[in-house]
């Protein structure tokens, strides 16, 4: 069999992104996963308006729409005994819907395997991987054999195929997380277009309208509180005080998802031939919710550099350089936000510091800053100033 131009390894939101795009191109891609689909995963499951527009330029808004999932326009801070309303503009602006991630997922797997050039190979585990002078031949658990020019793992924080390249980790933080994830069944009593996060010492909890009958609550924490947020009475009390702030009565379905370490990594964007995607290249703190679209826009970069192999026979060091370049300064951002972000809601002043700052530009600045990759040349220079300091953040 002819070999695949591209063998993704993981087909989750960032790695079948990226196969929809290829497959729109026409690249002959193979999109690998060791589990099937749909499937249930850790996730706080707020899809920012920043990833939306990038899931609609590939013609997927109406069946993202289909999903049935709940719009928001603000966040709502909870900060012990008052909240504060953070990033409501007074016309309504859409900041993102909240979509259960086993939806979205599947949504993205089944488009991508439609395209003609693209294959898909769930349910088997990549268990060897072998690189010649110019190809990568993959051995998965269920005997077939895959060979591919390039290779792109897009298989998540702790990636084993990573592991089995022995790509290092360029970087590692002090202080990884740990997440509890809950699926509340019920009702709203009222639509208050707000995702609500409750600021505890240590922790937060997320909660995300993610279906006119569902709420997400996610639990996140770092290492040392996770045994505490492991006491039954305590889920419960945080279940209900998740419900009330949004207007929601019901009761937790399913067993609770636990993810992590998360936030605790950074790998290069490029090793050998092989390119990085998303969570396995830099897992952000999912503080800022923008692990998503950071890994979406990734998969745009990774599109344009193997696109520009194929069909414009662009030479592969320009086109990873370009490919670098174009994920250090989009991810610096982002780190920057995410950084900012943690830095407010978990300061031992946030009681002051977030009801003073939801009444500024602020939010505003950083929403722009963020789309200034995307926006027109004359519009990003407004938010240029905010952009670089949000780079400098980054690092």
């Amino acid at each position: 069999m002819k070999p695949y131009e591209v063998a993704i390894i993981g087909a989750s939101v960032s790695g079948a992104s990226l196969a929809i795009r290829l497959g729109k191109a026409g690249l002959k891609t193979a999109l690998i996963d060791k589990q099937t689909f749909p499937r249930k995963k850790a996730c706080g499951e707020g899809v920012s308006d920043i990833a939306l527009d990038s899931l609609y330029e590939l013609g997927l808004k109406e069946e993202i729409e289909q999903l049935g999932g709940k719009p928001f326009f603000s966040f709502r801070i909870g900060l012990d005994q008052h909240s504060v309303t953070f990033a409501r503009s007074s016309q309504p602006r859409l900041k993102g819907i909240g979509i259960p991630r086993y939806r979205l997922d599947k949504l993205l797997v089944d488009h991508a395997s439609h395209a003609p050039s693209v294959t898909p190979f769930l349910g088997s585990a990549v268990t060897d991987i072998q690189k010649t002078a110019s190809l990568h031949l993959l051995s998965l658990a269920d005997g077939q054999q895959i060979t591919a020019r390039y290779l792109v793992l897009a298989d998540g924080t702790n990636s084993a195929n990573a592991r089995k390249l022995g790509i290092p980790k360029t970087s590692k933080t002090r202080s990884p997380l740990w997440g509890i994830n809950f699926v509340m069944e019920g009702e709203y009593q009222s639509t208050t277009g707000e995702v609500s996060i409750l600021l505890k010492d240590g922790y937060e909890v997320y909660c995300t309208p993610v279906s006119d009958t569902t709420l997400n609550v996610a639990l996140l924490a770092r290492k040392d509180k996770l045994l505490y947020l492991q006491e039954k009475n305590l889920q419960q009390q945080l279940l209900l005080e998740a419900a009330e702030k949004s207007c929601f009565q019901g009761e937790v379905i399913g067993r609770p998802l636990t993810v992590g370490p998360v936030g605790s990594n950074k790998r290069p964007y490029i090793y050998d031939s092989t390119l990085l995607l998303g969570d396995t290249s830099e897992s952000l703190d999912p503080i800022a919710g923008m692990g998503i679209t950071h890994g979406i826009l990734m998969s745009k970069h990774a599109a344009n550099a193997l696109t520009s192999i194929f069909q414009h026979g662009e030479s592969e060091e320009k086109a990873f350089k370009n490919y670098t370049a174009d994920c250090k300064e989009m991810s610096r951002i982002y780190r920057g936000f995410t950084q900012l972000t943690a830095s407010l809601f978990r300061s031992p002043l946030r009681k002051v510091l977030i009801p003073a700052l939801s009444v500024t530009q602020l939010p505003f600045l950083i929403n722009n800053a963020l789309r200034y990759e995307s926006a027109s040349a004359s519009a990003s220079n407004l938010y240029l100033p905010f952009t670089k300091f949000l780079q400098f953040l980054g690092g």
